[in-house]
């Protein structure tokens, strides 16, 4: 492996510190939630099919907003009707190049269709996505997933000792 260059080690430290304000002492599931939306965004979310096999996509349209997670999908997609069959899924993503120089953050829960209010909402969050969603019928085939309760964990490898924690959060909290 080519050994790092100077500006490589710069990214590095700047990485580590941004981490460092990571209070885990006082930091909420909600809080997890928001890291996991905010700084890390694009996750793998497992399902299981109906053939009860296990399935994964990599999806990246989340949304915190009063202790729950919020994500989008099209409700003609097969992950919307292995949501609708097993409400029960598993969320990870990992921020960081190197393995100590990371994080990653879990959730374990419970989804529910949210239906379309929050919309407005995510689409001006992320504007992106009118560029892969640019009519109203393109619009109209989406469909708000409510992650409602279950568990969020927090494996931090970028500190020492490593820090592990797992929170309850909405009906689980």
């Amino acid at each position: 492996r080519n050994k790092p260059d100077n500006n490589h080690n710069v990214l590095l430290n700047c990485v580590k510190k941004e981490a460092l304000n990571m209070n885990h002492e006082t930091m909420t599931a909600a809080d997890y939630l928001k890291s996991l939306a905010n700084d890390i965004h694009a996750t793998v979310v497992s399902t299981v099919d109906g053939e009860n096999k296990p399935q994964s996509r990599i999806i990246d349209t989340l949304f915190p907003k009063d202790g729950k997670l919020y994500f989008t999908t099209g409700k003609t997609k097969d992950f919307y009707a292995q949501l609708q069959d097993n409400p029960n899924l598993a969320m990870t993503g990992l921020k960081g190049e190197e393995t100590l120089s990371s994080f990653a953050i879990t959730v374990n829960g419970k989804v529910r269709d949210a239906g379309t209010a929050l919309m407005p909402e995510i689409f001006e969050a992320y504007p992106y996505l009118n560029s892969i969603y640019p009519t109203p019928e393109k619009k109209a085939l989406l469909r708000v997933m409510e992650v409602y309760t279950g568990t969020v964990s927090i494996y931090h490898l970028r500190e020492t000792p490593i820090y592990q924690n797992t929170l309850p959060f909405g009906d689980e909290a």
